[in-house]
């Protein structure tokens, strides 16, 4: 069977103070499994589906679930198979096989199921597929953290040919042709990142030792060797990165200076390495999903670890001016992603569930409304 995949290509808060609420609408909670977590939101470029994860702990299974909207109704749930589930199920005496790193096209149109992922094939180690079809057929290792290029052109995902991990890309207008796009034989590279809107892409760097995590950037996948420069090389971890809505910022999570490096602060920085800016203390690392961006790029929203407050959802300003607490009436929450598109805001995210609640067992996915109004209730909190 042929692989190629043919597509329509184209062209410094540093305490909290007792905070003003914004306002938002009545959480919705979209997905719940009985003895399972809901994990993980990721809404498709339109907004109109929402991908999610669902772990099971007991049977150590993982799926990945769309849920369907009609407006703000939810209007139907599949979840996501690899057409090799019973090649799959054989080599995993019978169990079928786990969808992870489910990652949206961003093109909506270009395939009749527009979406990429992870999953064990005919091989016991993890592959790429998307739109049926087996994407990487003669990697060895395993392949996985796929993410599509926002002109189509590219499919960038982490494998593990060697010891350590690398970025490599999908040329799809190139016969898939495949290209390595991080070359330091002694670290491990993962969680590439396009920018909306460009070429760009960031990764994560592992190295051994006291050295730490670091964010690195390509700005041009088919000449590595000349475009890769290091956006952070600080002393700790520096994970989970996003670009702002224009490319020009990345906001992630840094253990910088911390007693204790299990202690994560929301920070900002340009993609010179210059202007770094701590935004928050001590704050939730999410599962896979890095701080959310308002579409205009003015705010930042995350979690602050405060479990005398449940875990509160937050929001501040990029530039440091502002800061508050989105009021989502939920506990314990983690994982947001956020779509705007001019209207209200639609923000997804997991909670146990929702305040004073005592069944805090299973981690639902919930929704909640809110616009850029909303937020201004917070504006005299800066400090």
């Amino acid at each position: 069977m042929s692989t190629k995949l043919t597509l329509a290509l184209s062209g410094g808060l540093l305490a909290w103070p007792a905070l003003a609420a914004a306002e938002v609408s009545t959480p919705r909670q979209i997905a719940d499994r009985p003895a399972a977590h809901c994990q993980t939101p990721r809404w498709s470029p339109d907004g109109k589906q929402l991908a999610f994860d669902v772990y099971r702990p007991k049977k150590d299974e993982r799926e990945t679930w769309i849920l369907k909207f009609d407006g703000d109704r939810k209007a139907g749930e599949e979840e996501v198979t690899t057409g090799r589930a019973a090649a799959a199920a054989a080599l995993g005496g019978g169990s079928k096989a786990p969808i992870v790193d489910f990652a949206w096209a961003h093109d909506m149109t270009a395939l009749s199921k527009p979406y990429v992922f992870s999953s064990r094939g005919v091989r016991k180690n993890f592959d790429l597929f998307a739109d049926g079809q087996w994407l990487t057929p003669d990697n060895p290792g395993n392949d996985g953290q796929p993410a599509w290029s926002p002109d189509g052109r590219f499919i960038a995902y982490a494998s593990q040919r060697k010891d350590s991990g690398d970025i490599y890309v999908l040329d799809l207008a190139n016969d898939n042709k495949n290209l390595q796009v991080t070359l330091w034989p002694n670290a491990t590279e993962f969680r590439p990142i396009w920018a909306p809107g460009k070429s760009y892409l960031l990764f994560t760097r592992s190295q051994s030792g006291s050295k730490g995590q670091d964010i690195g950037l390509v700005v041009d996948v088919t000449r590595p060797q000349d475009t890769t420069k290091m956006v952070t090389s600080w002393a700790g971890d520096e994970i989970r990165p996003t670009f702002s809505p224009d490319g020009t910022q990345v906001a992630f999570l840094s253990n910088k200076g911390n007693k204790n490096d299990k202690e994560f602060d929301l920070w900002v920085i340009g993609l010179d390495g210059k202007g770094a800016k701590r935004l928050a203390r001590d704050v939730v690392v999410p599962e896979t999903l890095g701080p959310a961006w308002t579409p205009d790029g003015s705010t930042l929203l995350f979690v602050k670890k405060d479990f005398g407050r449940d875990n509160p959802v937050m929001w501040a300003r990029a530039d440091g001016s502002a800061s508050g607490r989105l009021e989502t009436g939920t506990q314990l929450n983690g994982d947001l992603a956020l779509y705007g598109d001019g209207g209200p805001m639609k923000l997804a995210f997991k909670a146990l569930g929702q305040k004073g609640s005592t069944d805090k067992t299973w981690e639902r996915l919930y929704v909640v409304t809110f616009t850029m109004e909303d937020l201004k209730a917070g504006a005299g909190d800066a400090q």
